[in-house]
Order: structure tokens, then sequence, then C-alpha cells
């Protein structure tokens, strides 16, 4: 193996692109094989960018929270199948947002939004910050606003389509960590510690930065320049979660590089982590990682991914390779993964058993652009 093409491709990141710190790792057969990391979390205090640093996963999120409920349809407590309004009785008689030719009315919804609807983003839930239904919870809580209240709130709204006609990128899974709470009786935070984070050692994880941690908590930028060393922080956070108690499935996380390497690596290895702790079967990852969308969903998905994800489909949750040519990609079909706000990255490739996990934390740029470039010298690197 040799990581000299990528080591220096991810070095040049900070200068020609203006990411003031960046870290990856890369695995086979469930074996780390590489580490670097390059730049600063906190350019103003000049804290480097490292194993340590803790950062917002954003969408990445979702890779956990769908793993937590496919926990559950493997241990019998949910099915794909099952009518969202079972576990939520508040979602059980929707309006749903209809164009006409004399405007836009409202009506009752013909469908009812099931289980994988929420898994495949087709569920046609909104979640406006602005419902007049979420502010009232908010308020009442003083601002705690816990996740399955504000999700029961959010059924006040009407759906923006037919659950199952489209692909709209946004809430729903939000509103499956909201089912694993229900289901489980713990909160989303407790359970995913218990059963994923404990399990495979992930102990920077958590929707809260963990005590003791705060040193290593990284600044978010935008516009940073490589040049004058300087950028515009935006703190430590985009104002995501609705109050104090919101644990959102759909982007809510705090981790580290090595932490959420863990994570993939467990996946690519058949939901095996590295000491043999068992966190998804096999055969569940192969479920997860199956293109589900066709028609008007798969391309309002191929409209949302744009270039970038050109070649793939969407799965339970997760982007899927469906034509490798289409991607210019290296990886094998059936790779998935996704990526968050700010420049988190992550390949699963369960076949290839490869796992690589890029991160940073700067959102002015287009970071999806080299994406692909990265991934496709990390698989270089590794056959080298």
């Amino acid at each position: 193996m040799n990581f000299d093409k990528l080591t220096a491709y991810l070095d040049s990141i900070y200068a020609e692109k203006n990411i003031p710190g960046v870290g990856m790792t890369i695995a086979v057969d469930n074996n780390p094989v590489y580490e670097h990391y390059y730049g600063w979390s906190n350019v103003e205090e000049k804290v480097p960018f490292s194993p340590e640093t803790i950062f917002n996963l954003y969408s990445a999120t979702k890779l956990v929270t769908c793993t937590c409920a496919l926990q559950l349809i493997e241990r019998g407590k949910i099915r794909l199948t099952d009518p969202l309004y079972e576990y939520i009785p508040e979602y059980k008689h929707q309006n749903v947002k209809v164009k006409t030719d004399g405007g836009e009315v409202v009506r009752e919804a013909g469908t009812i939004i099931t289980l994988e609807h929420l898994f495949t983003m087709t569920s046609g839930i909104s979640g406006r910050r602005d419902a007049p239904a979420i502010l009232k919870v908010v308020e009442d809580t003083q601002g705690r606003a816990p996740t399955v209240d504000i999700v029961r709130a959010a059924a006040a709204e009407p759906l923006n389509f037919e659950p199952g006609s489209h692909f709209q990128y946004g809430y729903s899974h939000d509103v499956l960590g909201a089912v694993v709470e229900i289901v489980s009786g713990q909160r989303l935070g407790a359970y995913m510690k218990e059963h994923v984070f404990d399990p495979l050692g992930m102990g920077s994880t958590a929707f809260e930065l963990i005590e003791g941690k705060e040193r290593y908590r990284t600044v978010l930028y935008n516009n940073f320049n490589a040049e004058t060393g300087k950028a515009e922080s935006i703190g430590q956070a985009f104002k995501l979660r609705f109050g104090s108690e919101y644990e959102m499935g759909g982007g809510g996380l705090l981790s580290c590089v090595p932490d959420y390497s863990r994570f993939a690596r467990a996946l690519a290895n058949g939901g095996a982590g590295e000491s043999g702790e068992r966190i998804l079967n096999p055969e569940t990852i192969d479920d997860w990682r199956t293109n589900r969308l066709s028609g008007e969903p798969l391309e309002d998905f191929a409209v949302f991914g744009g270039w970038s994800k050109a070649g793939y489909g969407y799965g339970l949750g997760v982007r899927t390779l469906m034509d490798r040519e289409r991607n210019n990609s290296l990886s094998e079909t059936g790779e998935f993964g996704w990526d968050g706000a700010q420049g988190c990255y992550v390949v699963v490739d369960p076949k290839a058993r490869v796992a690589i996990f890029y991160a940073q934390q700067e959102g002015g740029s287009q970071w999806w652009t080299w994406h692909g470039t990265l991934r496709n010298l990390a698989y270089a690197s590794t056959w080298s």
C-alpha cells in the first residue's frame, strides 16, 4: 500500500480549497491501514485537527439512527411495513398539499406513512421549524422541546406530497429517531450509547459534548482563507436543535474521526466490530444498501444529489452505488454511506471490506466536489 498521493492531496485541501483542518482514515478487513490529519480545529488558537478533535457529524448522524432502527427490526420490535401511526397516533389522519390548476389545496392524504417511508425520505413530512404546533411545544416546555413531543407536533402540518410518491431530503430520520425512543423506552442518545457506541468503543460520540472533552471541540468555519489564516467563525453549531432535550436523529451527533471510523469499519465487516461486537447482521446490511427508489422518487433523488451522486440510488437512508461508471468510481457496486454539512463523508464497501471516513468543519466550500476524488485515491492507495 502506498498512500503518498492521498496524503499530498489531503494536505493540499488546506491551501487550495481553503479548508482549515481535515482528518481521514481507511480500514481494510476491519484493520486500520491509514490515518492522517492536517490543519487546525481552532484557527485562532492554533489547535491542531487531531484524533481527539470533536466535531459535528450533521447528516452522517443518519447512519447511526438507521442502524438503531434496523436493530429493532432484527429484534422483531418493528417492521418496515408498519404504519407510523401505530407508534405515533398523531400521524393516523394526515392532510397533504396538492397542486391544482387553481393553486395549492390541502386535502386528506390517501396513503398512510410507513416506517419504510421514513427510512427512504419519501414520507412527505415537512418538519418546518416555524410550524405553530412546534413553536408551542418549545414554549410550553420552556425550551426543552423533547424529541417525541416535537415529532408529535410536526404531524399537525400537512404533508408535502402523498407518501411514497416523491423523495424529499429532510425531516424523516428525526421522526425515525422518535420511533426508536418510543419502541425502546429510552432517549435516542441513551439507546445509541448502549447498543452502538459502548459495544464499539466510541467513547467520544454523543448528542452532547462529553464532560472533559471541551478543549477538543472544533470551531465551525465559513470562508476560511489559507493565505491569511483568517476565517469567518460560525461558532460550534448550526441552529438545528429545537431545544435542549431534542436529540436530532437526522443530524445532531458529535464525534471524532477514530470513533466514527470504528462504526464504519463494523458496517464494512458485516456488522461486527474489531473485537467481534455485533451491531447488525450481514443480511440486514445488504437490505440497508439495496436501492429502494424508482420512478419519480429516484428522479427526485438524482436532482437532489446532482453529479456528485450520479450512479447512486437510495436505500434505507443511505446512498448506494448502482453504476460505477456513471460516478467514475473505483468502489464496488453496493458501496454505501452518506455525508454531512461541513464536509463529513463515509464510504462503506462490504464486498471489498473497505471503510473510509473523512472529516472537515468548513461549510463555505463545495466539499462534495472532492469526496469522489478522496474515495478513488483511497482505493488506489490500498491497491498499490
